[in-house]
């Protein structure tokens, strides 16, 4: 299991977000995952250091951000806008043989979820089946690219 824990610091993310996007920018990637959501990344807050943490495992590299303060408002609208977004606790759960690096084997590591997910779509239902809370579900295919309520309660809660 990945864990984020600032050198010195006791504070972990207590919560995740997960966020379910519906777009993507690879053409292929969009291809290989035919269903509702093209890709997922999450971010969590850490009380004791007072900042958000953003896990992205793309294509072509992996991001892991801390911001706080108006830079966390920025990536919170960033990592919301096209997304669906389920919140759950990171779990502790034994694992046999971890398969795939992209982001919906890194996201279930992560976050602890167990299952054989390979797609978004699938590691949705998932977490769902393992007690992750709806935060925010748009009705239709996309959204307004606009900032989301998720984004404005989370951002809030950052300053």
């Amino acid at each position: 299991m990945i864990r984020l824990v600032a050198a010195g610091a006791a504070g972990q993310v207590e919560n995740w977000v997960i966020a379910f996007h519906k777009t993507t920018e690879s053409r292929w990637v969009r291809w290989l995952a035919c269903g509702r959501y093209k890709h997922v990344s999450a971010f969590g807050y850490i009380r004791d250091l007072d900042a958000w943490i953003f896990f992205d495992w793309r294509y072509s590299t992996v991001d892991i951000t801390a911001a706080h303060g108006t830079e966390a408002t920025r990536l919170l609208n960033f990592y919301t806008a096209d997304a669906d977004l389920l919140g759950m606790a990171p779990r502790k759960v034994s694992r046999g043989l971890r398969v795939g690096f992209w982001c919906v084997p890194a996201i279930r590591q992560l976050v602890g979820i167990r299952g054989s997910a390979l797609r978004p779509d699938a590691l949705w239902r998932d977490c769902l089946r393992q007690g992750a809370e709806i935060v925010h579900e748009s009705a239709g295919p996309t959204r307004d690219p606009g900032r989301s309520d998720a984004a404005a309660g989370a951002a809030a809660g950052a300053e």
